[in-house]
């Protein structure tokens, strides 16, 4: 898993189709920490990087690019987290099953 803390990790990611949806939060690494799940990431090493719940979640939305965003606010001030969760077969499956079951269509377009 990546977990991303400040605008040079979130500059350091390459994934072209992962790339539009981190760029929008840039501006927003005081308040944001992202994680990125990876192949052999499960919903149990989620939590625990995370250290909450993901059931927690204030929405999930389905990217195009095949990435599901589940966002977390965690304070009053806004500040939470952000996990982008792939859309693909090597993904942990329950943690695809909770997504896919929550989740609605992100509701701005994929931007190369």
């Amino acid at each position: 898993m990546q977990i991303i803390k400040t605008v040079a990790a979130l500059e350091a990611v390459s994934d072209p189709t992962l790339r539009p949806h981190l760029e929008r939060y840039a501006d927003l690494m005081e308040l944001a920490e992202i994680f990125i799940v990876e192949p052999g990431d499960t919903l149990a090493t989620v939590e625990h990087a995370r250290g909450w719940p993901f059931e927690d979640f204030e929405f999930i939305h389905h990217h195009e690019t095949s990435w599901f965003e589940a966002v977390f606010v965690l304070g009053q001030d806004g500040s939470g987290h952000v996990v982008f969760v792939p859309d693909r077969p090597d993904t942990d499956p329950t943690l695809l099953q909770l997504c896919r079951a929550n989740s609605e269509p992100a509701p701005f377009p994929y931007a190369p």
